[in-house]
């Protein structure tokens, strides 16, 4: 038997249709779409035919039907699915494939590669498909309803990515070369060849879009009726689901202030009941004062606090990348000094970096450090280039590497981690303010005299103290993530508010629908690289692990720089003034939204008591988790250079 990738509609007896595989098979199965009688047809002829497929699709006389069944829509829908997950999982399988010989050198330079525009591209998407497949075959085996939205997310992950992986294959530099004889060519034809089946075959239940937009009419009275239309939940394993469920169930109901200026500053009350519960210290030993928690459920506490876009971000930023840190190198002097505060959420410290640089490698510091007098005790003068910080505004300290010996043998050599007071004399911090909203800061030194107490680790000894701080890396993947998704809830909770809103997004089928499908699968396929880098499959190794955190990361920087644009061609120029002007995108109720279950009052979502700005704002703007994306976050192309150097391929082209 064979599926029919064009006109599945059309296989009567004495017709032809095209079949693959026409050499081999035998029947023909018509699949009734919508459910209904079922006909197994017996193939009487089979002749190839020229075109982009190869192996060859086969033009089939049809004999007459050898058994009818009737199959119900149901299950006629699961084989469809099925049949494009497959198709989609083939055309993936010749992308990755031809993206694999490629990176070898195959037919052009010996082992030529692409670097971070070719190369580095390509991983960043193969390795978000590998995970999305996976989960959706986990789902399907599990036995769950996720698994077809699931299934879907992945295929429209693949008919965006395959096309684009597949060309930048088939035409680096230097590859003129490549003709018939090589692999590559039958793998452009391949992934083109499936990619237009899966044309042939729509999607039951609608694509992504449809699922995220339409209600169940048919939902049972005082059900959700929005129940199973959001995107499947990253499985965070027992001790990470479990404390998910528990955070929602603590949350559930209360609002969320905020304030409305843009700073999105922790709010006091919410931080003492984090402090209260412990959740600062979660991951912490239970020698410092911690809970001895797993980091699926820092992991799981995190995703709730930015989702919610809740106002503790802050204090739970610096608790996850500085506590460790503080515990491991710090002196006991430095751990009774600061734990306690970093654990109550009351201390804050800023993360600096190089500004105004592209490589974003903290081993390429140019802040140096001397010794102030003679004395290996004594003070340290601290002097460099400006640094860029994303809230040393609100901290009492702000976090900073500083070179203090030779650099002659590794770049990782001579490097002590400093812990700044910003009210020292000749520290210098120059607030300033995104379009969003939200401000970063200059950290200028002029000067800077500290005492050795501001000392992190050895001297020279800076690099484990950076390794420990930049372990929380994964963090920042998981909150960006986090934030995108509820951007995205956001999105299709205004969209679903009311007829004139729905219009924005179309009929099915319509461009603007699959405009919100891309970004739909553009966020599953950053999560769940997330959840990979956060929370390692066993065996897989820590490179592996930090490479699925390149990829959230680089992923992740392109889709918040898409999204603005998303959101003003889908909702037009109302997107762009607030709720209280005319004509603003003001609706009167908002809906509770999948993944989010009696969700709080959102501030400043257009419509509703207290909130404030327009809808751009609201789904664009920065959440409270910002602080570490900021830290270890930045362009998609920094991620893709980092991801480019751990492949071992050249960062520039």
């Amino acid at each position: 038997m064979t599926a029919l990738p064009g006109g599945p509609g059309d296989a009567d007896a004495g017709t032809d249709c095209l079949i693959e595989a026409g050499d081999a098979a035998t029947h023909v199965l018509r699949l009734p779409f919508g459910g209904g009688p079922a006909g197994l047809y017996r193939i009487l002829a089979a002749e190839p035919v020229e075109g982009l497929a190869v192996p060859r699709w086969s033009r089939a006389r049809l004999g007459t039907a050898l058994a009818y069944g009737v199959i119900p829509a149901g299950r006629v829908d699961r084989m469809v699915t099925l049949l494009r997950l497959g198709l989609a999982g083939r055309a993936f399988g010749a992308a990755e494939q031809a993206a694999t010989l490629d990176l070898a050198g195959d037919g052009g330079r010996p082992g030529a590669r692409l670097g971070v525009l070719g190369g580095g591209r390509a991983r960043v998407d193969l390795d978000a498909g590998d995970l999305l497949i996976t989960d959706a075959v986990r789902r399907y085996a599990e036995g769950g309803a996720d698994w077809v939205p699931a299934a879907e997310l992945f295929v429209a992950h693949v008919r965006r990515i395959a096309p684009r992986v597949r060309v930048g294959a088939h035409h680096p530099s230097g590859r003129a070369g490549r003709f018939d004889e090589r692999e590559t060519p039958w793998l452009f034809r391949r992934v083109h060849a499936d990619l237009a089946c899966l044309g042939a075959f729509g999607a039951p239940g609608g694509e992504v879009a449809d699922r995220l937009l339409e209600r169940d009419a048919d939902a049972e009275p005082g059900t959700d009726p929005n129940a199973g239309a959001g995107l499947p939940e990253p499985r965070l394993g027992p001790a990470g689901d479990a404390l998910r469920e528990a955070v929602r169930k603590v949350l559930a109901g209360r609002p969320t202030p905020r304030s409305a200026s843009g700073e999105h500053a922790d709010d006091p009350a919410i931080v003492a009941e984090f402090a209260e519960r412990g959740w600062f210290a979660l991951d912490w030993s239970i020698a410092y004062g911690g809970s001895g928690g797993t980091p699926a459920e820092r992991f799981a506490l995190r995703q709730e606090v930015c989702g919610r876009r809740l106002p503790v971000g802050d204090a739970l930023t610096c608790a996850a990348v500085f506590g460790a840190p503080i515990a491991r190198h710090g002196t006991p002097e430095q751990r009774a000094r600061l734990l306690p505060g970093i654990r109550r959420g009351t201390l804050r410290i800023a993360p600096t970096d190089r500004a105004a640089r592209a490589d974003f490698d903290p081993a390429a510091v140019r802040v140096h450090a001397v010794r102030a007098g003679a004395d290996d005790r004594g003070e340290w003068l601290l002097t460099g280039d400006p640094l860029w910080s994303a809230d040393a505004h609100r901290a009492r300290y702000v976090w900073l590497v500083a070179r203090t010996g030779p650099d002659r043998e590794r770049t990782q050599a001579g490097l002590t981690v400093f812990l700044v007071p910003v009210d020292t004399p000749g520290v210098t911090v120059r607030s300033h303010r995104s379009p969003a909203g939200e401000r970063g800061c200059t950290v200028l030194l002029d000067r800077v005299r500290v005492a050795d107490t501001a000392r992190i680790g050895a001297v020279g000894g800076g690099w484990p103290v950076i390794v420990d701080t930049f372990a929380a890396e994964p963090i920042a993947a998981g909150d960006v993530s986090a934030t995108l998704h509820r951007g995205l809830v956001d999105l299709i909770g205004l969209l679903r508010a009311g007829p004139e809103a729905a219009s924005a997004a179309g009929p099915r089928g319509s461009a603007a629908r699959a405009g919100l499908t891309e970004p739909a699968a553009r966020v599953q396929a950053i999560r769940l690289p997330a959840v990979a880098a956060a929370l390692p499959a066993r065996g897989i190794g820590d490179i592996a692990a930090r490479l699925h955190g390149l990829a959230a990361g680089a992923l992740g920087g392109e889709l918040a720089a898409d999204f603005g644009v998303l959101v003003l061609d889908l909702l037009g120029p109302a997107a762009a003034v607030g709720a209280g002007a005319a004509g603003g995108a003001g609706v009167p109720d908002i809906e509770r939204v999948p993944g989010f279950p009696e969700l709080p009052s959102l501030p400043g979502l257009p419509g509703l008591p207290g909130r404030t700005g327009s809808a751009g704002e609201v789904i664009l703007g920065p959440g409270p988790c910002g602080s570490a994306a900021a830290a270890f976050g930045g362009p998609g192309d920094l991620h893709r250079g980092l991801l480019a150097r751990a492949l071992g391929l050249p960062v520039r082209v």
